[in-house]
C-alpha cells in the first residue's frame, strides 16, 4: 500500500503575503506621518509670516477652548444635523436618478445633457433664489443637496451601464424579478463606483451647508467663522476650518479605505 501525505500548506507563498500586507501598512502610516509633519512645519513657518493665521498650537488650544464652549457646540450640531440631512437626501436621490439613467438609454438621451449642463452650475449662485424658498434652515440643507447630489448621480450611472451583460443574462436565466436583480446584481456590481460618489458627497455636502451659514443662518459653523473673520479673531476662525477640513477628511478616508477592500 502506498502511503497518502498530508497536503501541507503553501506556507511559502502566504508568508510573502502577510509580509507584503504589512509592509504596505507600514508604508502607508510613514507617509501619512511625513505628510503630516510636513504640514506641521509649513503650518508654523506660514503663522510666522503673517498674522491671520495662529501657529497649529495656538489653533488646537483655541478649538480645545471652543470646544467645552457650549454654544459652540450648539453651533456644531447645527451644521452636523444639517449635513447628515443632505447628505442622505442628496445621496437618494442622486442614486435613484441615476439608477434609472443607467437602467434605460432612453431616459439619459433626453436627461444626460440637462445633468451634465445643471452640474457644470456653479451651485451657489442659486442661494439667494432657494432663500425665500426654504427659508433659513431649509435653503442650506437644499444647497447641500445640490452639492452632494451629482457625484453619486454620475457614479450610480455609469456603474449600471458599466455591468457585465452576462450578469443581466444570469439574471433572466433565473427568473429575478426587479428587486431581487436589484439586491443581488445591481448593488453588488455597482459597489465601488457609489462608495466613490457616496465619498465625494460627504465632503460636497459639507461645503454647500457650510458656504450657505456664510451667507443667511442664525445658527452654524458657517456663521462662526464668518463672525470670527469679521471680529479679527482669526484663531477662532481658523480652529473652525481645521474642524470641518479634520471631520470630512476623516470620513473620506474611512470610506476610501473601505473602497480599496472591495474587489
Amino acid at each position: 500500500m502506498t502511503a497518502v501525505l498530508p497536503v501541507q500548506p503553501d506556507t511559502e507563498h502566504a508568508a510573502p503575503r502577510r509580509f507584503s500586507a504589512r509592509k504596505i501598512l507600514g508604508n502607508q502610516f510613514v507617509g501619512a506621518s511625513l505628510l503630516a509633519v510636513l504640514v506641521v512645519i509649513a503650518w508654523e513657518v506660514t503663522s510666522g509670516l503673517t498674522f491671520v493665521i495662529p501657529s497649529p498650537l495656538q489653533t488646537l488650544t483655541v478649538l480645545f477652548e471652543n470646544l467645552s464652549d457650549p454654544a459652540y457646540l450648539f453651533d456644531l450640531r447645527v451644521t452636523a444635523q444639517s449635513v447628515a440631512m443632505a447628505f442622505v437626501v442628496g445621496t437618494a436621490v442622486g442614486g435613484g436618478i441615476g439608477l434609472l439613467l443607467g437602467l434605460s438609454s432612453k431616459l439619459r438621451l433626453i436627461f444626460e445633457p440637462l445633468i451634465i449642463m445643471l452640474n457644470g452650475i456653479p451651485k451657489i449662485v442659486l442661494y439667494p433664489v432657494l432663500l425665500p424658498i426654504f427659508s433659513l434652515s431649509g435653503s442650506k440643507v437644499v444647497m447641500g443637496v445640490l452639492f452632494a447630489l451629482f457625484p453619486v448621480l454620475i457614479n450610480v450611472s455609469t456603474g449600471v451601464q458599466e455591468i457585465p451583460k452576462v450578469y443581466w443574462k444570469l439574471a433572466r436565466s433565473v427568473r429575478a424579478n426587479a428587486w431581487q436583480t436589484l439586491v443581488h446584481v445591481i448593488f453588488p456590481a455597482i459597489r465601488r463606483p457609489l462608495l466613490t460618489g457616496i465619498r465625494l458627497a460627504v465632503s460636497l455636502a459639507v461645503v454647500g451647508v457650510v458656504l450657505s451659514e456664510f451667507f443667511a443662518t442664525r445658527r452654524g459653523l458657517g456663521r462662526v467663522v464668518l463672525q470670527a473673520y469679521g471680529h479679527g479673531d482669526y484663531p477662532s476662525m481658523v480652529a473652525t476650518i481645521m474642524l470641518l477640513i479634520t471631520i470630512s477628511f476623516g470620513i473620506s478616508i474611512a470610506l476610501w479605505q473601505w473602497e480599496k477592500r472591495i474587489h
